[in-house]
């Protein structure tokens, strides 16, 4: 299975995601017409859409699921190649740990909490997620900045 996913992988996953677009298309297009019929209101009932969000989150779920367990294949069948890969997903986790530990609990400014309240309350566990999430965002971005710039650097002067 392994070898037949490396070698056909992308053309099954491009034929896959084409037949779930194509039904999801016929069957929008079929009810179009009773679904701008419906009242403004009513319009939030209607189950026209379902098909293609449930294919968009079962391709989602099939692809995380694929994606990490080829990773543990590949991490149990060639650990010394992995070691890098491991120590990233550590330095990562620990990122997100200095994150969440240093996240307020409580929304810093009245626009935040305005929009926490809007949105039915947010817990400070989940204010915290969130800072910890932006946090660990931004110094990825930052690692990222510095390291094209350093790596123009170093090809300027090869």
């Amino acid at each position: 299975m392994y070898n037949f996913l490396v070698k056909n992988g992308q053309q099954v996953a491009f034929g896959l995601g084409l037949l779930i677009t194509i039904v999801f298309l016929v069957s929008i297009f079929s009810g179009m017409e009773e679904y701008t019929m419906l009242p403004e209101e009513e319009r939030v009932t209607t189950d026209i859409f379902n098909f293609g969000l449930r294919g968009a989150l079962v391709l989602t779920v099939v692809a995380a699921l694929g994606m990490i367990l080829f990773g543990l294949y590949h991490i149990l069948t060639n650990f010394r190649s992995s070691v890098k890969g491991i120590l990233g997903v550590i330095v990562l986790v620990a990122i997100f740990i200095i994150g969440y530990s240093m996240a307020p609990a409580e929304p810093e400014t009245t626009a935040i909490a305005e929009a926490a309240q809007k949105t039915g309350g947010i817990s400070d566990n989940q204010m915290k997620f969130i800072g910890g999430a932006i946090t660990t965002s931004l110094v990825l971005v930052g690692l990222g900045v510095a390291a094209f710039v350093l790596s123009e650097i170093r090809n300027f002067f090869k």
